[in-house]
């Protein structure tokens, strides 16, 4: 009987059991990445069914699953793991990256969220990781090296200088190549107020672009084709720079960085320090008395003695200080300080992020300074079912102390006196720069007029604010299912003064003037967009309308005084006549536009756009435009089902584009402008009004009624390829655009009363080619390194310009020199070369370089000098993970162009560059050089030169600028970062969630170049302009080596 008891309580044992392993068991577990951070939002489902549940905001998850059913974790950019459920209750996760997302989601146009892989044209994503390996406060410049397709230029070690961004080369001769920057689907302005005038000294206070905080951008997208920005308009001919910013994620984080980091000139000259000032071998004083000579490096021998008087009185004895331009320089300094609060609320319905950042920048020209104030505010909201919003706020103050300037003139202390000084000076010497009563300045060099440095850095003020407010808000509707309907507002607006002075007693205007100009700019943008989405079977189907108005004002206000009665009261009372100005302009565009977009088992795409705006700056009747795109990809591993270790994913894409342009405003009719002075012969000078009456001025350019929109017309092909499970991908393209009826403003003859008119006139070709590589080398046992690289090549050619125009100028300098536009040829360097030899036709013979009867080479015709932009660039990334350690490092190379550079012209002329102290005591005779016989033949040169001096005179004059051209290839190591990210173990005692701390260097060293003296980086042209190649004694560029430190609470 007991055996019989025993025997059923048994068999219900295994009932029980069996009953309740059917109904299932309740796994639970954590789900963290490699460093053991959680990570909330990850999808975990029972294989083969569709039950699935995601983490929490700590990573944790909860299933009931039964015993031998496998459980699938997946998530966004991580590998997916599956688990066979066994006997324990706790199953704790680790992902690991994956080696490459094809899911993934990026921005396009207009806000649209589409996944990579269905789009048919290419785009580069940066994340905001990548921003913050060796931060940069520009983040132009922070893009250097990582994408395709995109050259940058940037003008040195300014503080505050802008930095020129163009995607797949310049289309536009006459009009702005600067891309289109659009914040969380709205547009805003990366303006740069101050784009003439470079050459002569004029200052660039910096492009607006450089408003944007890295700390915000969750990702940076760049969208390069016509077809990618087409829905964007006229405005988007260029390009697009979609920049995403972060939003609130998981439960309440507070996350404080910090960045320092320490400035010093990247390259300064090679100077030689055996000679002293002089001319010819001597020491010759000065026209001034107690002056050091000012003849720079053309003297006696320096070990040879000597002896001058000072500005003090004092006798000097000559002696080298071969640190006087490092001496010069200071030691810059930059401090970031950022806080950011984020979560979810209300259950995962509200998100929110608050963010504050603070920088504070010390250059290496001494007195100068940038402070930046960042913040912002992001937050989205379900308000019902069918009803959410989004709203963001930014807010900006910026504030730049002695701002640099380039090219020639008193504001370029380099100029005439940082890189003509002698040898032999201490730059002690120009301290200090003022008398006691600071009326009056103290020199220490003869310079035939020009200012003491500390003079210029201290008493000329050079200054920029800005405050600026961009944001937008919006409400996203769903009336029923599969349509949504998107209404958006976005606003961008933002108020700068300029001011500079030269203060009473500076050279050159002893009496003394000010500056001041007050620059407003403002532009709303009202987007309405419907959106249909649904399935039918294998395919989906997306359909999209949408009307975008926009508005731009821009006005300045300001005053130039002349002659001021007390020395620091920069007042229009205070000084002897006012040079007042106002000006304005407003432009609107409106659009309307359609995105089709339908796919087939996921693996073939179709998307066709189409827009047509009509813009108030062209002529009533012609102000339409309508232009359209069309797109395809075909995913072939997934349509012919591949299955292959080795091929893990293919797919071909190709699209079709034709954009439209307008032109700036008011150009269509005469506008004229008050006058409130006017300048004579003979010094005669007064102000308006006069006797009574008002005077006003009328356009120097001739306007034109009939302008038509520019038309770029654009193709490209694609080929995406994925290999061992896509741990190596990559990404080829091939494009070309050709823009027609450029809109350009046309030198005509002074006889007409104007000096240019506008008109429709030309056509460029752009074709290139890009690739993108991405490798994931090796992966074992918590160490990972990945290699990223880029490259790519576009020739711009001048298909036409029109009968009679030989060169179209596009940016000059002195002598000749310019950047200009030729048929059948690329953008190009053109500037006066030395003479040769000419054949019988008439045609110079290259290599054959006259001389005159002095042995000398001498100025010959003006001729093209080479392309101003490279054959190809390179960006190589190279990344190493080990558990909590991450080592990355990024160089660049750029290949061809040339570059002229006026600072290596004056130091060889100066004397003081290494090369001019070579066989300073010979005479030699210029090898490979011809002389004329006069009779159309040519003898080889025997005539040595009559000294070294004349020699470099001439041979590196100003006035010839061939010998100061170079080959601009370099390559880069630009930004090198060593960080730690503290585990959850090592965290156990600390009161942070997170803890990362590192250390940086950027701009750290330059390979590979044949330009002396200089940075070949380093550029006379920003934002704004279209020159490029060439280098007018500008600010060194900076190399920067530092720490930062993260942590979240």
């Amino acid at each position: 009987m007991k055996t019989k008891k025993t025997g059923f309580l048994i068999l219900v044992a295994f009932f029980v059991i069996h009953v309740v392993f059917s109904q299932g068991r309740v796994i639970s577990g954590k789900v963290s990445d490699e460093q053991g951070m959680a990570i909330p939002g990850v999808t975990i489902t029972v294989k083969g069914s569709t039950k699935g549940v995601l983490t929490d905001f700590d990573g944790n998850y909860s299933v009931t699953v039964n015993t031998g059913e496998t459980l699938v974790f997946s998530f966004l950019g991580m590998e997916t793991i599956e688990k066979t459920v066994g006997t324990s209750n706790v199953i704790n996760i680790t992902m690991i990256e994956s080696a490459q997302t094809l899911e993934e989601v990026v921005v396009t146009a207009m806000g649209i969220e589409r996944a990579e892989k269905t789009l048919g044209y290419g785009v580069s994503t940066v994340k905001s990781d990548d921003f913050t390996v060796a931060r940069e406060t520009d983040v132009i410049q922070a893009l250097q090296g990582k994408i395709s397709g995109v050259e940058i230029t940037g003008q040195g070690g300014g503080l505050g200088a802008s930095s020129k961004i163009t995607i797949r080369g310049m289309t536009r001769i006459g009009g702005s190549n600067n891309p289109l920057w659009v914040i969380d689907g709205v547009p805003i302005s990366d303006a740069n107020d101050y784009t003439t005038s470079r050459i002569t000294g004029a200052i660039d206070y910096g492009n607006r672009a450089q408003d944007i905080n890295p700390d915000d951008i969750e990702t940076l997208t760049v969208l390069k084709g016509a077809s990618a920005a087409a829905l964007y308009g006229s405005r988007a001919s260029n390009g697009v720079i979609m920049v995403t910013t972060k939003k609130g994620k998981g439960k309440s984080t507070i996350s404080y960085s910090t960045t320092m980091r320490f400035d010093s000139p990247l390259k300064l000259p090679d100077f030689q320090n055996i000679y002293g000032p002089g001319n010819q071998g001597s020491y010759d004083e000065g026209v001034g008395d107690n002056l050091q000579d000012a003849s720079s490096g053309w003297g006696p021998v320096i070990s040879e003695g000597g002896t001058y008087t000072d500005y003090a009185g004092n006798l000097q004895t000559f002696t080298s200080n071969p640190d006087l331009q490092k001496d010069f320089y200071a030691l810059g300094a930059t401090k970031v300080h950022s806080l950011s609060i984020s979560g979810v609320s209300n259950k995962g319905l509200n998100d929110y992020r608050i963010s504050t950042s603070y920088s504070s920048q010390e250059g290496i020209i001494p007195g100068s300074s940038l402070e930046k104030l960042n913040l912002s505010f992001k937050s989205g909201a379900q308000l019902f079912n069918n009803l959410s919003s989004n709203f963001s706020m930014n807010y900006v103050n910026t504030g730049i102390e002695g701002a640099v300037a380039q090219g020639t003139n008193d504001p370029n202390v380099l100029t005439g006196i940082i890189n003509r000084l002698p040898r032999t000076t201490d730059i002690s010497v120009f301290t200090p720069w003022i008398n006691e009563s600071g009326d009056a300045q103290l020199a220490a060099v003869d310079f035939d007029g020009t200012n003491n440095p500390y003079w210029i850095i201290n008493e000329n003020q050079r200054t920029s604010d800005t405050e600026r407010f961009f944001g937008n808000v919006s409400l996203n509707y769903e009336p029923v299912k599969n349509i949504s309907m998107l209404g958006r507002v976005g606003y961008d607006t933002y108020n700068t003064t300029h001011f500079s002075n030269k203060h009473k007693g500076t050279i050159g205007l002893l009496d003394g003037s000010y500056t001041e100009n007050h620059i407003s700019r403002k532009e709303l943008t009202l987007d309405f967009l419907t959106t249909y989405d649904n399935t039918f079977g294998d395919f989906d189907l997306t359909l999209r309308s949408g009307v975008q108005w926009n508005e731009r004002d821009w006005s300045t206000i300001g005053n130039k005084g002349i002659g001021l009665t007390i020395p620091e009261l920069f007042d229009p009372g205070n000084v002897e006549s006012n040079v007042p100005w106002k000006n304005y302009s407003k432009r609107r565009i409106l659009g309307v536009f359609g995105d089709f977009t339908l796919t087939y088992k996921k693996w073939l795409t179709l998307n066709a756009t189409a827009r047509n705006d009509w813009s108030s700056t062209l002529p009533k009747g012609g102000n339409s435009y309508f232009y359209p795109s069309i797109a395809l990809s075909f995913i072939f591993t997934d349509a012919f089902e591949i299955d292959s270790n080795i091929l893990s994913y293919g797919k071909i894409r190709g699209n079709w584009a034709n954009v439209g342009s307008d032109t700036g405003a008011y150009q269509l009719d005469f506008l004229y402008s008050p006058q409130s002075s006017f300048y004579g012969q003979f010094n005669t000078t007064g102000t308006f009004p006069f006797d009574g009456q008002l005077a006003f001025s009328g356009p120097n350019t001739l306007p034109n009624v009939n302008l038509k929109p520019e038309n770029q017309a654009n193709y490209e092909i694609g080929l995406e390829l994925g290999f061992f499970k896509n741990r190596l991908t990559l990404d080829g393209t091939f494009y070309k655009n050709v823009t027609t009826d450029q809109i350009i403003s046309l030198l005509v003859p002074a006889s007409t009363g104007y000096s240019r008119a506008m008109t429709n006139l030309g056509q460029i070709s752009n074709t290139g080619l890009e690739l993108e590589l991405g490798a994931l080398i090796i992966r074992h046992k918590g160490f990972r390194w990945n290699l990223d690289y880029n490259f790519s090549t576009n020739e711009t050619i001048i298909d036409e310009l029109g009968e009679g125009i030989d060169t179209y100028t596009l940016a000059s300098a002195f002598n000749g020199l310019l950047v200009g536009a030729s048929e059948g040829e690329s953008i190009g360097l053109y500037g006066n070369r030395f003479a040769r030899a000419l054949d019988e036709q008439g045609n110079p013979i290259e290599d054959m370089i006259l001389v005159n009867s002095n042995g000398l080479r001498y100025e010959g015709d003006n001729a093209r000098l080479g392309n101003v932009f490279p054959d190809f660039t390179m960006g190589l990334t190279s990344s190493f993970r080990y558990k909590g350690w991450t080592l990355s490092t990024t160089f660049n190379w750029k290949e061809g162009g040339v570059l002229y550079s006026n600072t290596v012209s004056t130091l060889r002329t100066s004397g003081l560059a290494a090369e001019t102290a070579i066989d300073r005591e010979t005479l030699f005779v210029d090898p490979n050089t011809f002389v004329s016989n006069g009779d159309g033949t040519y003898s080889e040169n025997t005539t040595p030169i009559p000294s070294v001096q004349e020699y470099w005179t001439n041979y590196s004059a100003n006035r010839i600028h061939e010998s100061s051209v170079f080959d601009a290839t370099y390559i880069k190591w630009r930004e090198l970062g060593l960080s730690y990210n503290f585990n959850k173990k090592q965290l156990q005692k600390l009161p942070f969630s997170s803890l990362r701390i590192g250390v940086q260097g950027r701009n750290l060293a330059i390979f590979n170049t044949s330009v002396p003296h200089i940075d070949p980086e380093t550029n006379l042209f920003g934002s704004g302009s279209n020159g490029a190649g060439i280098e007018y004694n500008g600010v060194p560029s900076t190399r920067s080596i530092g720490f930062n430190i993260q942590v979240k609470f």
